[in-house]
Formats: C-alpha cells, sequence, structure tokens
C-alpha cells in the first residue's frame, strides 16, 4: 500500500462503512442464514497478506489482500467471507494464473450478504475448473475494542502511562473481521503475512521474521515481513503488535521456544518458560512426531477473551493462564499455568498440524487436548499426580451435566453461527475427553498411542473428520489384538459420540451366584413428558475386581455390554463378598449396586478405605450421591457411605465428596434445615482441617497443599469459628500493613479475602478494591476479584456489577461476566445478580457484543433456584430475550432443565435429608443448657 494512506484520515469509520454497504455493494438475502458455508466451487491455495493498523491513531486497519485460488467447478461467483470491513471495490482485480499478469477478468457486480457475512464478485465469464486464479483487494477495517477479530488492548505502565497494543482473536469465526478470506476450518492455505508497525514496537506471526523493511517518508514506521506458513486454517492465523518482550529458552534444539510480556511482568514468566519447552518435547515424543515449526511463541494480554488460544507457532493467553509471580504464586497459579500450557501445545498437533473438517466435530480439537493436557502436565510435574484428577475435574463434571435430557451430542449438527459458538461447551471438552482417556483404557496405551500417531501422519497438514480417527485406530487395534477383529472403534465409539447421554450400569445377583449386569440411560430426572423416543444402548467396556483379590489397575475390560443388548451374565464370582465395576472409573458410566454390595463396600471403607484405589473411592461417593440424587438410590445409603469421610486423607475423594456435597448445601441455604446440615458438614470435615491446619506451608507437596485449600476454603464458608477469626485477623493486620506481601499465603488468600470482606463492611472492601487497582499480578487481580463479591452490603454488590458492565471502571472486559458469576454464586448476591440481568439484558448483550458468555451467566445465576416462581421467571426471560440468547440456547435449556429437576428434588428428598439428620445426631435445635 502506498505510505500516504498510513496517515489517512478515518475518524468516520461506521459512517463510511455504513454508505459504503448500501452504495457499493447490493445486500442479498435471498437463501437461508442456516446455508451458512461458502460454496464449493473454489478452493484457497495461499494468501499475500499486508495490514497497517493505526494503533496510536484512530485505529484504521489499511489492509491488501492477494489470494491464489483453484476453481474446482467452472463458476462465475467468487463468495468470500468479509465482516466489519469495507472493500475499495475499485481496487478489487482478478488474473488467470498465480501473477497479476495481462488483463484482468472483468467483475460486473459486487454484493454483500449481511446475514452470512459474504462477500461475492459476480465475473464477466467463468472460472475454468482446473485453474488456478490470483484474486487481489485493498480494504479498510478497524482495530476494535471487543475482544474479537483484530482488536486493541492497553494497559498501564508502572509510571502510570497508559500503553496500547494490537492483538487478535480469529477463532472460531472472526479472521474475516481483519481480511477477506475463505474462513472454514477445511479451507486451509499458506500465509505470507506483512505487518506494518511503528519502531518503537514488535510484531510477531506465526512464523519467523524474515526481513524488516523501513516505510518510505515514514521514519518511525517499518513493514516486518514473515516466512511463509505450512497449510492452516483461517482461525490459526496470529498477530501480536505490542512493546512487549520476551524470555527465551534452549531446552529444545530444533524449536525456539520464547515468552512475550508486559517488561513490568516479565519475572513472571519464570513457570511458563521452564514448563512449555519441556512439555511441547514431550509431546513430540509421546506423538512420534516432530513439532513441524521452527519456533513456537507464548504471548500473555492484558485483555484477551478465552483463557488462551492455540494459534499455530504463536499461542495466546490471558495472563492468568501463563504468568505467576515468583513469590505470590500459589498450587492453583502453578497448576492453572502448567494444564493450560500442556493444553494449547497440544493442540499444535489436535487441531493445528490435523484440523477438524467443521465445527460439528470440534471435540476432536477440544477433547483431545483436554485429555492429552493431563499427560503433559504430569510429565513435568509427576509428584502432582495430575491424571487422578481428571475424574473429578472432567469425567464427573461432564456426567452431571450429561445427564440432562437437554444435553447434545458431543459430534452435534452445526447449521448456523450461533452453532459454532454453542458447540464449544462441556460437552465437547470434558465429556470429550472422558471418552478419549475410556478409549485408551480398552484399546491399551500403547495401542491407543500407536494409532494416533496414524492418525495424525496420514491428514497432517490437511483436515479430518471422527470416522478417519475411528479407521486408524481400528486398524491399530486389529494390527495389535487388542480389539476383537468382528468389533470397530467405529461401532463402539459411535455409540458414545452421535447419541447424547450415558448409561448407569445396574449389577443385580441371582440365587445361583451369577451377577447380571444391565444398561439404561442415566437421567437427572426422568421427565414424564418427554418426547424423546430414542432407544439409548452403548458398548459398554466392563472391568472390575473382588474383595478377596482387589486390584484396581487391571481397566482394560474383560466383558462388553453390546448397544444390541440391555445386560450381559457373569457367572462364578463371590456371593458374599463385594464386587466393584468400571475400575477407576475409566468407563463414562455410572454403577448402582444391589443393596448388599452398597453395605459391603461401606463396611470396607470404614475398616479400611485404601483397599479401595483413591480414584475408585471417589467415584464411589460421586455415584452414590448422584444416584441418590436421581432417586436410583437411597439417601441413607448415600450419606452413610459419606461417613467415612471423617477418615479420608486424600485430596481426590475429598473433593469429588464436597463437590457433591455442595449441592446439598445449596438447596438447603434458604431452608430451616440448613443449620442441621451445616453441622453435619462441618462434622465430616472438622478432622480434614485440623490434619492440615490453618497454617500454610509452601514446601509441602503440591497435592498436601491444595488439600488445605479445600479444607479451610470449605471451614470459612461454613462459619467455623477457628477459620472465621483467624481469616478476619490476618486480613485486619494486612490492611495496617499493606505493603507486608507475606503476611497471607498466596495460597489461602482467596479464604482469607472473602472470608473478612463479608464478616466486614465498606472499609475492607474499599481495601480490597485498591489493592485490585495496584497490583501487577493477575492471579492476584483474579483472587480479589473473587473476594470483592463477598460482601453481604447489598448497595456495594449491585455498584459492582455496574462497574463489571461500564468502560473504564476499573473491571476489564474480558473479566466482567467472571465479575458477575462471583456475585451470582453467593448466597446473597445471587438474587442481585438475577435482577441485575433482567433490568439490563440489552446493556450487557451490547457490552460483550453478544457473547455465548451470556449463557455461563444466566447458569451461574440460576445454579440454585429451586422453586416454580424462579422457574417461571427463568422461562420468561428465555421468551422475552430470545434474541439476545441466540448464541446460548443450549446453556438457558440446561439451566431450566436444572431448576426443574432442583424443584423436583426439594419436593423428593428435603424433608427426608432433615429427618435423617434429626435421627443421626443433628436435630434442629440444640440446646444451650449443659
Amino acid at each position: 500500500m502506498a505510505s500516504k494512506d498510513l496517515f489517512m484520515v478515518f475518524t468516520l469509520f461506521l459512517v463510511i462503512f455504513t454508505v459504503s454497504c448500501v452504495s457499493e455493494l447490493t445486500t442479498k438475502s435471498s437463501l437461508k442464514t442456516t446455508d451458512i458455508k461458502l460454496p464449493t466451487s473454489i478452493r484457497p491455495i495461499s494468501y499475500v497478506l499486508r495490514l497497517q493498523p493505526l494503533i496510536n491513531g484512530n485505529f484504521t486497519i489499511f489492509g491488501y489482500v492477494e489470494i491464489l485460488m483453484e476453481a474446482v467447478e467452472e463458476t462465475s461467483n467468487i463468495t468470500l467471507h468479509i465482516k466489519d470491513i469495507v472493500t475499495k471495490n475499485e481496487t478489487v482485480e482478478l488474473y488467470l494464473g498465480d501473477k497479476p499478469n495481462g488483463q484482468p477478468i472483468p467483475i460486473v457486480e459486487h454484493s454483500y450478504d449481511a446475514d452470512r457475512d459474504f462477500y461475492t464478485a459476480t465475473l464477466a465469464e467463468p472460472l475454468t475448473a482446473g485453474r488456478q486464479y490470483l484474486l487481489l483487494m485493498e480494504y479498510e477495517g478497524y482495530l476494535n475494542d471487543q475482544l474479537v477479530g483484530f482488536y486493541r488492548s492497553q494497559y498501564k505502565r508502572d509510571d502510570g502511562s497508559e500503553v496500547l497494543l494490537a492483538a487478535t482473536q480469529f477463532a472460531a469465526i472472526d479472521a474475516r473481521r481483519a481480511f477477506p478470506c475463505f474462513d472454514e476450518p477445511e479451507l486451509k492455505a499458506t500465509f505470507e503475512i506483512h505487518v506494518a508497525r511503528q519502531t518503537n514496537m514488535t510484531s510477531i506471526s506465526n512464523m519467523p521474521l524474515v526481513e524488516t523493511t523501513p516505510i518510505a517518508g515514514s521514519d518511525d514506521w517499518v513493514w516486518d515481513q514473515f516466512a511463509r506458513s505450512l497449510p492452516m486454517s483461517t482461525y490459526l492465523v496470529a498477530i501480536v503488535i505490542s512493546d512487549f518482550t520476551f524470555v527465551n529458552s534452549t531446552f529444545n534444539d530444533h524449536v525456539l521456544f520464547r515468552v512475550w510480556t508486559r517488561e513490568e511482568a516479565i519475572d513472571q514468566t519464570w513457570y511458563a518458560i521452564g514448563a512449555g519447552p519441556a512439555i511441547l518435547t514431550w509431546y513430540e515424543e509421546y506423538f512420534s512426531i516432530p513439532f513441524p515449526l521452527p519456533k513456537q511463541d507464548m504471548v500473555a494480554l492484558p485483555d484477551f477473551y478465552f483463557g488462551a488460544m492455540e494459534n499455530w507457532g504463536i499461542v495466546t493467553y490471558r495472563e492468568t493462564a501463563l504468568l505467576a509471580d515468583p513469590e505470590l504464586n500459589s498450587a492453583a497459579d502453578r497448576e492453572r499455568v502448567a494444564t493450560v500450557v500442556a493444553h494449547e501445545l497440544a493442540h499444535q498437533w489436535f487441531g493445528d498440524l490435523v484440523t477438524m473438517e467443521w465445527w460439528s466435530d470440534v471435540w476432536l480439537n477440544e477433547g483431545f487436548a483436554s485429555y492429552v493436557e493431563y499427560l503433559g502436565t504430569d510429565s513435568y510435574e509427576p509428584d502432582w499426580k495430575y491424571l487422578d484428577m481428571m475424574v473429578t475435574y472432567d469425567v464427573q463434571y461432564a456426567l452431571v451435566l450429561d445427564s440432562l435430557e437437554s444435553s447434545h451430542p458431543v459430534s452435534v449438527p452445526v447449521e448456523t453461527t450461533e452453532d459454532i459458538y454453542q458447540v464449544y461447551d462441556a460437552i465437547a471438552y470434558s465429556k470429550g475427553a472422558s471418552i478419549i482417556r475410556m478409549m485408551n483404557s480398552f484399546l491399551t496405551e500403547p495401542t491407543f498411542r500407536s494409532g494416533l500417531t496414524s492418525y495424525l501422519n496420514a491428514n497432517q497438514y490437511g483436515n479430518a473428520a471422527q470416522d478417519d480417527l475411528w479407521e486408524a485406530l481400528t486398524q491399530q487395534a486389529h494390527a495389535d489384538g487388542t480389539l476383537a477383529t468382528n468389533l470397530t472403534v467405529k461401532i463402539i465409539m459411535d455409540t458414545w459420540t452421535l447419541q447424547m447421554g450415558y448409561p448407569v450400569i445396574n449389577v443385580s445377583r441371582t440365587e445361583d451366584g451369577a451377577v447380571v449386569l444391565s444398561q439404561e440411560r442415566f437421567l437427572r430426572v426422568k421427565s414424564p413428558n418427554s418426547t424423546d423416543t430414542h432407544d439409548y444402548k452403548w458398548w459398554v467396556p466392563v472391568s472390575y475386581t473382588t474383595q478377596s483379590s482387589p486390584d484396581f489397575s487391571q481397566t482394560q475390560p474383560t466383558y462388553w455390554i453390546p448397544s444390541t443388548e440391555e445386560s450381559i451374565t457373569i457367572n462364578g464370582l463371590p456371593n458374599d463378598q463385594w464386587i466393584f465395576f468400571n475400575l477407576q472409573e475409566t468407563g463414562f458410566y455410572r454403577v448402582n449396586y444391589d443393596q448388599n454390595n452398597w453395605e459391603l463396600l461401606i463396611s470396607q471403607l470404614g475398616s479400611d478405605a485404601n483397599v479401595i484405589n483413591l480414584v475408585s473411592r471417589a467415584q464411589l461417593v460421586d455415584d452414590a450421591l448422584n444416584l441418590a440424587r436421581s432417586r436410583q438410590l437411597v439417601y441413607d445409603v448415600a450419606l452413610r457411605l459419606c461417613s467415612y469421610l471423617r477418615l479420608e486423607d486424600e485430596f481426590v475423594p475429598w473433593d469429588s465428596a464436597l463437590v457433591n456435597l455442595e449441592y446439598l448445601e445449596e438447596m438447603f441455604t434458604r431452608r430451616s434445615g440448613y443449620g442441621q446440615l451445616k453441622r453435619y458438614l462441618l462434622d465430616l470435615l472438622v478432622p480434614l482441617y485440623n490434619s492440615v491446619g490453618f497454617v500454610d506451608d509452601v514446601n509441602d507437596p503440591q497435592l498436601e497443599q491444595k488439600k488445605r485449600v479445600l479444607a479451610v476454603d470449605w471451614a470459612c464458608h461454613l462459619e467455623y469459628e477457628d477459620c472465621v477469626t483467624r481469616s478476619v485477623e490476618l486480613y485486619n493486620q494486612w490492611m495496617s500493613s499493606p505493603t507486608d506481601q507475606t503476611l497471607i499465603s498466596a495460597n489461602l488468600r482467596s479464604t482469607v479475602y472473602c472470608t473478612a470482606i463479608a464478616q466486614g463492611g465498606e472499609a475492607e472492601w474499599n481495601f480490597a478494591w485498591a489493592q485490585y487497582l495496584a497490583t501487577n499480578v493477575a492471579s492476584e487481580q483474579n483472587r480479589l476479584l473473587y473476594a470483592l463479591s463477598c460482601t453481604r452490603e447489598v448497595w456495594i454488590l449491585w455498584r459492582y456489577l455496574e462497574m463489571a458492565f461500564t468502560e473504564n471502571s476499573g473491571i476489564r472486559r474480558q473479566d466482567a461476566v467472571q465479575a458477575f458469576n462471583n456475585v451470582a454464586s453467593s448466597d446473597i448476591g445471587r438474587d442481585i445478580a438475577w435482577e441485575y440481568l433482567q433490568n439490563n439484558i440489552a446493556l450487557i448483550t451490547d457490552y460483550l457484543q453478544g457473547s455465548s458468555s451470556i449463557g455461563d451467566m444466566v447458569a451461574s445465576v440460576s445454579n440454585e433456584f429451586n422453586t416454580e416462581l424462579e422457574l417461571r421467571q427463568l422461562i420468561q426471560f428465555k421468551n422475552d430475550n430470545i434474541d439476545a440468547l441466540a448464541t446460548a440456547t443450549y446453556a438457558i435449556d440446561q439451566s431450566i432443565e436444572n431448576t426443574s429437576n432442583n424443584i423436583a428434588w426439594m419436593d423428593n428428598y428435603y424433608d427426608y435429608i432433615v429427618n435423617w439428620l434429626t435421627l443421626n445426631g443433628y436435630p434442629p435445635f440444640v440446646s444451650l443448657i449443659s
């Protein structure tokens, strides 16, 4: 582009954009908006992209793109994606061949379909199938502040000065906001990217910098040219222009590895620069495929919508997901950095090297990265025993969501742009990871790993669907003899990906000693009005062990329950001993035993719980409480089983137990029986609290630190006097000495802050707010953002919500939803957040640009709804705001169903549990007379 364009005035960008769309482009909406795919007549081969964003000016982006294309079939139209872009139609030219030689092919019309983000050039003559064509175009865009496309961000230096930067977030369909393109995952091409920047900044992109050249007539501007990329999807293209600095690593001898951040935060890269190169190198060995790029950058951005984004060769992160203060880091901070880095680097193979064909198989990207992140983290931090965490973090989490009738299959049809955003949910991530873990178990690790390598090699630099993965794994399994020749991975796994839900396996014994295993779909509540007539059955892998010879390590299935059968029978098992099925919860299902077997398991937990593997103890607690919640097991059994927790000293079973017991606590919060339940929970918890102690020791093993955090947090939440008193005392000491960062352990800060602010008033809140504004550590900001929601002052909570959705209030746009969810999760804040959401839905959707996060907000605020009035309000809210909630319909429907289930639970179980508590030593009134 000519250098004079660099300083063009563009203050009326939006006006120009509107006029240009009307005058230069003929809007066409003749086809349904569900028909969102581009025509298949043309495929891209390569792009040359030149971008000049005026970061420190009026935020114009001057763009130029060359797209080399192949005509797959004869056509007279070229259709691309564009959004928030003004095309300079007089500059659009099309040439035969790969160079702009000879006379361009005449273009007779430029048209735009706003519903589908289509730009179409109608040609005077048809293109010939099999020939290559070169399209040239100049255009103008805008460096927005909405955290999508090519956007601007800012941060404040220690001296108080404001600094601007520019970054991209193109997933899922926002590359079209930065340049005209074929913005679909299957339409891969190579990219040669040129970026204009001021000399006081640097630019980075997917590939290494090739050369920097000055812009004639502009002393303080240069062009950076980056090497041509390997074939990749548009959503993986990335650019960051900033004044950041970096640290690098030589751990990997053939990949330059750098971590970039603000200069003031460079000391916080210590953990990421150690973990990243080591995990990347481990993945090279695990996949048996070298990382194909010469460099890998990781960039911490002050403003970023997602937790992180796996752009090939330049992963972008929120600061909380990449940075850890060397002095103030907690066990949770280190864990978050390790797992997010491991997740995003796994994507460099699963998602970048091989990409799903269409968004319906987004689980191939996200499910695999969510599974492999545990392997990568474990490779770097083996003492954490992180593989055990997957059961509570992902498997059991997914089991809850997938027990709703409003769930959806892992592989789901995607027909609209709203669908694309909605498939990035816990089903894709957590259930996807869980069924991959199940595959690893029934195929065995060597077969699974070799099959993955074959899959990646066969489809590298291209795209794949789930059937391609099934085929590669089947061939390997048959070659290794780990799967019967009459079975294929497709036969098994289609039952897990193409239908929603999962089974509960009911175990019963016959008089002659046989054990019958039967399957049925597990539902939290079976709706009597359901219109779903699908016959849900799965291929279920069955592993088991017995009391006489307990061995929980052999997770490869001994039997299968076919999807064509409701039950199978196993003979020869002892009748007077417990049996345990689904070892280490490797199968994605629940198990319900007959009464006698439950009693035997309860007895075992009470006498020597360690006979049962710790993951399987977590599984027992989770299954029992969820089976009771769904009326498939009497609550007496589940609550008596939980009594063993007084003796439990491992983190994973406790984590699982408290996630489930939290549901009881949430349902009781606004009822008279809450005091009884609180005493019961404290009776279970206080032995753990006393064993770990309130005083933190950062030299303890990671799991011991996590266990202490769990115990202290719950003890304070339940207002255990020792915990509350200590927390308030520590916070008061900090208020007296605000520069002393050693007073409160990083591990316990969230609990101490929240407890003290809840017990205090405006002074405690204002002090936390001042610390929030002053800190340079993103994880510390996160802790304070949560603690600020703990106040019991209604007016402060309302003001806090207003600040969250107000520009320049001090709360970043990326954190607005988190602040809302924090308020919504508190007993006092819930009603305030619900009223605020109902009254301000238009303001919120405008501020978040129609973000699918509205679904998260509704889920948070309605999590404890359990009355008919609340259900009616929720349904009315959906009906009144159907357009604003378009990208959140899955989440809203799940919230409505969850509320209905909560109402049913209260009708069925509240009185029962109050009576159980009364009969088991927790009466409604405690006598004060000795």
